[in-house]
């Protein structure tokens, strides 16, 4: 049985080392093919560069206008993480811990609003807004991205105080603090992780959305990135190599975040279970 069991351990590892390759091998293509000269690219596109073009990078940040990119990307995620945290954090503490009635119903309400994709409302969402001159505004994207993350962030965030202990709200309470003391000095820093887990999740989806942006930002001064990558593409023709280098440009700063938060994110997401 121990020799079985082993054998079995082992083919698990060699399917999952499989998957991993799988997985990692589109990264290898695009670093790949920003490291090579356009000749090199289309000579050999799968193989390794003979010669490292490291000068790929500094022309697809200049070519693509990624600065000024990078700086919208950036005000979006840090925007919308502010305000889903500033909605959600509340509510989910209100849901998780303040019985009322109608608590069931709104978290049934925010289940559903989950399930909706943005294709659905985008063109009512657009003419709304293009009436109230919200349209290539980063503050009117900012607004919808927070409407449409807050669902999921207030489901996330609920869940993880439903584990924390009733005893330790009633202690606090019972020692003479406000229910907004014995939030913010008794509850908040246990569900830190789970506040952790909810920057990472928002600030990754609001760096990579596309259709949104793509959808109501039409000037050039405040697309983020991932629209700037979309117009590297010409209509007749490609520069792949600089696609590429911007592509890694791109994903670099989101690959780094979730490098630096990895373990508080994954310990989050082990300690919080959406809870109806």
């Amino acid at each position: 049985m121990t020799k079985n069991f082993r054998s079995g351990g082992l083919f698990s590892q060699i399917i999952l080392l499989l998957f991993a390759l799988y997985s990692f091998f589109p990264l290898y293509i695009a670093l790949s093919a920003s490291l090579k000269s356009r000749a090199d690219l289309f000579a050999n596109p799968l193989g390794l560069p003979k010669e490292l073009y490291f000068t790929n990078y500094v022309q697809a940040f200049e070519v693509g206008n990624l600065k000024q990119a990078f700086f919208n990307s950036g005000l979006l995620a840090a925007g919308a993480v502010l305000g889903v945290l500033l909605t959600a954090i509340p509510a989910a503490y209100a849901l998780a811990k303040i019985p009322f009635r109608g608590s069931s119903f709104l978290v049934g309400y925010y289940f559903f609003c989950t399930t909706i994709p943005a294709q659905l409302f985008i063109i009512p969402l657009y003419l709304a807004f293009s009436r109230f001159c919200l349209t290539n505004s980063l503050f009117g994207l900012i607004l919808i991205y927070i409407a449409i993350f807050s669902p999921f962030a207030i489901l996330l965030m609920r869940s993880y105080f439903m584990n924390i202990p009733n005893e330790l709200l009633e202690a606090a309470l019972i020692d003479g603090a406000s229910m907004l003391q014995a939030f913010w000095r008794i509850v908040f820093p246990v569900a830190r992780p789970g506040v952790i887990t909810t920057v990472v999740i928002v600030a990754m989806w609001s760096w990579n959305n596309f259709l949104l942006p793509l959808t109501f930002l039409n000037q050039e001064r405040v697309m983020p990135v991932t629209v700037r990558l979309g117009m590297l593409m010409g209509r007749w023709s490609a520069a792949w190599e600089l696609i590429m280098a911007s592509a890694i440009l791109g994903a670099l700063p989101v690959a780094l975040l979730f490098a630096f938060l990895h373990r508080r994110f994954i310990a989050g997401l082990a300690g919080t279970g959406l809870k109806g």
